[in-house]
């Protein structure tokens, strides 16, 4: 792993100021949210503050996204005199009316999917990232000339495993990405879980969980008599020890908006050597063809999960191996250093 004293420097050998903008406040159960693991990790080895530029987990639908953050100009100002860099996270592209309150250098990490309907009409005054060169090659030909790739990234240190269970008796699905509202039990595909396994009486799921719609959920699952094949994991919970339960990991969603666009569960199932189901909307997918390391669901169809599940489970091993060699690309360390010359880049 690389040492904050390898990565937190310039060209020049000063050390990099950076300050960290999260869409929105950390989550009730902490350590379950991807982004903010991602962020912890940045800010582990470069330092730095975070704020969050909505103070609330659900974002109001009445107010424009361009003025989230305002109540955060006069801080912004603030940090503007002894900072860097300033790092924004947010799910799609949104030229925000506080990035004008900022001269310093602005990179703009896009959390999810690029998704056209939330183009705005004038590009931000930043750098762009993105999780695949997929995306980058849609932002460009929109006319976007700043984009880098730079795929998310987790510490493959903690992922330590035992082989999954025989095939037998059960196959062991670990759902991640749970629903904020309950709109998403549907339209992140956790409804339709329910359904594969009413098909499907060998399947099992285990669902992290993140505080939120908990009883909503155990009651859903209780009312479908599923209770004993489903378990709902609400606590933070040691990552290796669910995985070594588990032969594969699902996430899955309706449009590319909802999920992180490399959810930490399906890294953290590929770090294991778990093959991944993941929908066609969410960058990830690429990662998952190119690497033949899953199956990319193209609707929220039940057959067509069903479909997926089928393969993977009858090809496991060859599903298993290209799982676990495609988990080596997914390093915080690659991160982090990808994330240090980017930063070197807009600072030269």
């Amino acid at each position: 792993m690389l040492t904050q004293m390898d990565i937190g420097e310039d060209t020049e050998g000063k050390t990099l100021r950076v300050l960290y903008i999260s869409p929105t406040t950390p989550p009730k159960v902490q350590g379950t949210d991807g982004l903010f693991t991602e962020i912890g990790y940045l800010r582990e080895f470069f330092g730095g503050d975070m704020i969050s530029l909505f103070p609330a987990r659900s974002l109001p639908p009445l107010i424009p996204a361009s003025l989230y953050g305002i109540h955060l100009t006069p801080a912004l100002k603030r940090y503007n005199k002894n900072v860097d860099i300033f790092h924004l996270f947010f799910p799609h592209i949104v030229n925000f009316r506080i990035l004008q309150s900022i001269s310093k250098p602005i990179i703009y990490t896009v959390i999810s999917g690029i998704d056209m309907e939330y183009m705005p009409r004038s590009e931000p005054p930043c750098t762009l990232v993105v999780s695949s060169s997929q995306e980058a090659d849609i932002l460009q030909s929109r006319g976007f000339p700043h984009v880098h790739v730079i795929r998310p990234g987790i510490d493959l240190s903690q992922i330590q495993v035992t082989p999954p269970p025989e095939l037998n008796s059960e196959f062991v699905l670990l759902a991640g990405s749970a629903p904020w509202t309950w709109r998403q039990f549907e339209t992140k595909g956790f409804d339709l879980l329910l359904k594969v396994l009413a098909r499907l009486p060998k399947i099992r799921l285990i669902c992290l969980w993140r505080g939120k719609l908990f009883r909503e959920w155990s009651n859903q699952v209780k009312s479908l008599g599923l209770a004993d094949r489903v378990e709902i994991i609400q606590e933070m919970a040691d990552i290796s020890g669910i995985l070594s339960r588990c032969h594969a990991a699902v996430v899955l969603s309706a449009t590319s908006d909802q999920v992180k666009s490399c959810p930490n569960s399906l890294m953290e199932a590929l770090a294991a050597g778990r093959p991944v189901l993941v929908s066609r909307c969410n960058p990830m997918s690429y990662y998952v063809e190119e690497n033949s390391c899953g199956k990319v669901i193209e609707d929220l169809c039940l057959e067509e999960l069903i479909s997926a599940i089928g393969e993977i489970m009858d090809e496991y091993s060859a599903f298993a191996t290209a799982a676990l060699l495609a988990g080596r690309g997914l390093s915080a360390t690659r991160m982090i250093d990808d994330y240090r010359r980017l930063y070197q880049k807009v600072m030269e």
